[in-house]
C-alpha cells in the first residue's frame, strides 16, 4: 500500500474515486449493506465529480431520477442525503453539515473534511508541475513521484458511460499524463533507463497509445544496448500507432 493510501485511511472518513469506488471511515472500508441506498453512493460521487464545487438541487434530480417529476424526487434527494450523511458519520460525532453541506439550492462536499483521493491527487500533481518548472532538483523529482503513486486509476472506473464522469476523469487522466512525461524527460535526461522505462511502461498501463512513453521505452532500451527488447518495444509502438490512424516514427538508427 502506496503511503497516500496509508494518509487516507488513516483520515476520519476518506473516499476513493481512482479506480473503483470505495469509502473508509478510520480505515475500515464501509461494507456495502450499510449504503441502503444506491441513490446515496450515486449522491456522493455526484458531488465529488464536480471538484467540492457546490451542485444544483436541480441538477442532481435530473441525474438521479431522469425525467421524472421533481416533486416526487425532491423528497428523495433529502432521504438519500440523510442517508449519506449517516453512512460518513453513522454515530453523529460532528453536525449533520461537517461532511457534506446542503442549503435550498445546492449540495456540497467539504474537502476539508472528507479526504477524497482525486483531489489528493490533483492537488499533489499541481505543486509538483508547478516546482518542476522552476527548480530541476531532486525536490521536484520526489513530488512528481508521489503525484505519479498517488494515480490510483482513472477517475470512477465502474462509471464509464456517464457523461457527467468525463470532465474530472479527462481532467485527472490530463495530470497524470503531464506528471509521468516529466518524470520520464527528467530519467532520460540523467541516462536513468530503468526509471525512463518504469514510467513508461506505467503510463502505457492506462494509455497504450502515448507516443511519447513508446519511443521513450525504444530509446531507452536501445541506450542499454538491448537491441532486441528495443525492436520489439518499437514493433508494439508501431502497432499501436497504426491501430489509430497515426503515421508512427521512423525506427532509430541504433536500434
Amino acid at each position: 500500500m502506496t503511503a497516500v493510501a496509508v494518509e487516507q485511511l488513516e483520515q476520519s472518513v476518506a473516499v476513493r474515486v481512482l479506480g473503483s469506488f470505495r469509502v473508509f471511515r478510520d480505515g475500515v472500508p464501509v461494507p456495502l449493506r450499510e449504503w441502503q441506498s444506491r441513490k446515496a453512493r450515486d449522491l456522493l460521487k455526484l458531488l465529488i465529480a464536480r471538484l467540492a464545487r457546490p451542485v444544483p438541487r436541480d441538477w442532481l434530480l435530473e441525474a438521479l431520477w431522469p425525467e421524472q417529476d421533481p416533486r416526487r424526487t425532491r423528497p428523495r434527494l433529502s432521504v438519500a442525503l440523510s442517508t449519506l450523511r449517516g453512512v460518513l458519520d453513522p454515530v453523529h460525532r460532528f453536525d449533520a453539515e461537517h461532511y457534506v453541506a446542503a442549503t435550498r439550492d445546492a449540495i456540497a462536499v467539504d474537502t476539508g473534511t472528507l479526504l477524497v483521493d482525486l483531489n489528493t491527487f490533483l492537488a499533489r500533481a499541481e505543486a509538483a508541475l508547478a516546482l518542476a518548472r522552476m527548480a530541476p532538483g531532486q525536490r521536484a523529482v520526489q513530488m512528481l513521484e508521489a503525484a505519479e503513486a498517488a494515480y490510483g486509476g482513472d477517475f470512477l472506473e465502474d462509471e464509464l458511460y456517464e457523461d457527467w464522469t468525463i470532465v474530472p476523469r479527462e481532467q485527472a487522466r490530463a495530470m497524470y499524463i503531464a506528471v509521468t512525461h516529466e518524470l520520464i524527460e527528467r530519467a532520460a535526461t540523467r541516462a536513468d533507463h530503468a526509471s525512463v522505462v518504469r514510467f513508461a511502461l506505467r503510463l502505457l498501463e492506462r494509455d497504450p497509445y502515448d507516443e511519447v512513453a513508446h519511443l521513450a521505452v525504444v530509446a531507452a532500451r536501445t541506450a542499454e544496448r538491448a537491441h532486441g527488447e528495443a525492436q520489439r518495444a518499437y514493433h508494439v509502438y508501431v502497432a499501436r500507432m497504426t491501430e489509430i490512424g497515426v503515421r508512427p516514427a521512423p525506427v532509430p538508427a541504433d536500434t
